[in-house]
């Protein structure tokens, strides 16, 4: 590098900058590379859980909201043995707005559902039954319920 100046050959890099040592001119600054970016491996724990996912046939991660709420309220009545559970939880289910269950498990969702169509079908499940098969806890089912209750006032009324 040449000082464009003094036409010397005395420069040095001081805090960052090249300075011509003879006539004191600053240069410019430090002409650093561009580093590639790296891409980052995947970490090694994301890696078991999807590998987990996968053994268990777990697709559940890319379906939707819905179809989630309607594999566990199969499963519900799958293992409490009455079919028509499902079909009225899921008509309960599709006169839900979607603001009323945001941000709720599906799981919870489908429990709850599945708790308020066995009691409009007049088939008394215990809350603690319906949180076993599925792994949420009975309050959650309880506070759930109450809720949806609210926004589906005919649930005894009509058959």
């Amino acid at each position: 590098m040449k000082c464009p100046y003094c036409q010397s050959m005395n420069i040095t890099l001081a805090d960052g900058e090249y300075v011509c040592r003879d006539c004191g001119t600053v240069l410019g600054p430090e002409v650093v590379p561009p580093r590639p970016r790296q891409v980052l491996p995947v970490p090694v724990r994301h890696k078991l859980i999807m590998l987990a996912l996968e053994q268990e046939n777990k697709k559940s991660i890319k379906k939707k909201y819905s179809e989630m709420v309607k594999m566990y309220t199969g499963k519900v009545a799958e293992a409490l043995g009455v079919p028509e559970v499902t079909v009225v939880a899921l008509q309960i289910f599709q006169r839900l707005d979607k603001r009323i269950y945001q941000g709720k498990s599906p799981r919870v969702i489908a429990a709850a559902v599945a708790y308020l169509a066995a009691e409009r079908l007049g088939i008394y499940i215990h809350k603690q039954v319906i949180a076993k098969i599925l792994g949420v806890s009975k309050f959650s089912i309880r506070d759930t319920a109450s809720r949806l209750r609210k926004y589906v006032p005919n649930i005894k009324e009509t058959t």
